[in-house]
Order: structure tokens, then sequence, then C-alpha cells
């Protein structure tokens, strides 16, 4: 048992005024036929020598049994969906409509639920490949309003976040099927086998910023 912090409270295991362990220990717990390991976070009372687990931590314990599940069977961990997400900037309800799931879907997968393995080879698709996200964003502008569309690809791009290089307008790049189009801009997408990070380090657009939309220009 690893001792955390104290906290004085009142005690609902003796029922008296004093300091209350917040431990950590190591538990063992079955999960769907998986025998695993995990970290658990309790409250310890040392007069009654009881644990006990606010609904806070109940629900924290379980995930860190369902994240130690994922990991025993190579799945993505709820950490891990969510720094994908946040990747791509995108809130949870926005993200599970780009990929065409339920609103709350990814709100589950990082908080309670655990994602089947479809969806885990989907999430680790876009997160090795973000054009492939990109043309998922283009089909899904009617949800989440063009301009979005606009703004994240081009937040994306700002990021570095793959070999993928924009031109505003440019007759003299090979654009791909995407195509983001607003009264100022137009974004295509192509890809850069020479893509030079040190180069991408230096200047952030192949382009020129006035091509873009203030409102958008102002955001990303």
């Amino acid at each position: 048992m690893k001792v955390l912090k104290k906290e004085m409270k009142h005690c609902i295991s003796c029922m008296e005024q004093h300091d209350v362990d917040i431990v950590e220990i190591e538990e063992k717990g079955t999960f769907k036929g998986e025998l695993v390991s995990f970290s658990a976070v309790y409250e310890y009372c040392s007069n009654t020598e009881e644990y006990l687990e606010t609904e806070e931590m109940m629900r924290k314990n379980s995930l860190a049994q369902k994240d130690a599940y994922r990991k025993a069977v190579r799945l993505l961990t709820s950490d891990e969906i969510k720094s994908i997400r946040e990747k791509f900037g995108m809130g949870q309800k926005e993200f599970a409509e780009v990929l065409g799931w339920g609103a709350v879907t990814v709100a589950r997968y990082e908080t309670q639920q655990v994602q089947d393995r479809a969806h885990d080879d989907i999430l680790r698709k876009i997160d090795s490949e973000p054009k492939w996200f990109l043309e998922m964003l283009d089909r899904a502008k009617d949800k989440v309003g063009l301009k979005y569309v606009q703004y994240y690809s081009i937040a994306l791009l700002r990021k570095k976040m793959s070999p993928y290089i924009c031109s505003f307008a440019n007759p003299h790049y090979s654009y791909s099927n995407l195509s983001f189009t607003a009264a100022n801009v137009n974004v295509g997408l192509s890809f850069n086998p020479s893509y030079d990070k040190k180069l991408a380090g230096e200047k952030q657009y192949c382009g020129s910023t006035h091509d873009i939309p203030p409102e958008i220009s102002a955001a990303a």
C-alpha cells in the first residue's frame, strides 16, 4: 500500500474527524475473461483498517481495470484515444461525427467503455495516416460545417502533423480529391515525398495567408 496523501475529513467508516489516507494499491481482477493487474486508489481509515471508495474513485478504478485489459489485448487505452483526438484538435462529439460514430461514442471510450477492435483499427489508421482523417473530415462537412472542415485542415497542416502540404489556388500542384472551398479559399492537399522537416519548421504554408478567410486565419 502506497500513501499518496492525507486529507482531514469526517470519516464515514469510524464516524470521526481525522486524517484519512488516500492510498494506492495493486489489485487483480477479471474483465471479459482476462485476468489483469492495475493500480486502484482508495481512502483508508486507520481506525477501522477499512478501505473506502468515493464515486470518483470508483469511476477511475473501473477505468484503470479496463485500461489494463486494453493493454493486455492490445487495444488503445483511454488516454491514447484522447491523445489521438486532441492531436486533431477536436471535441469528443465532433470527432465522433467525423468518424461516423454515435455522438457519445468517443466520450464513452475515453471514460468508461472499451472500444471494439474495428473502431480501434480506425483510430490507429487516422493516427498513422492523417490524410485519411482529412478525407473523412471532407465527407462529414455537412455535419460539422464547411468552416470547421477548412479550419481543422489548416490547423492540422500548420501543426506539421503529416508530410502533406497545402496550396492555395495554385494550379501548379497536383490536387487530390480533397477540396475545401469557401468564399476566398480553395485548399488542396498533395503528397510531398521529399518532405523536409527542417523546411517545414521554417514555413507554415505553401502559399500566402491572404488567401485564407480572416475568421479562419484568426482561429487557426
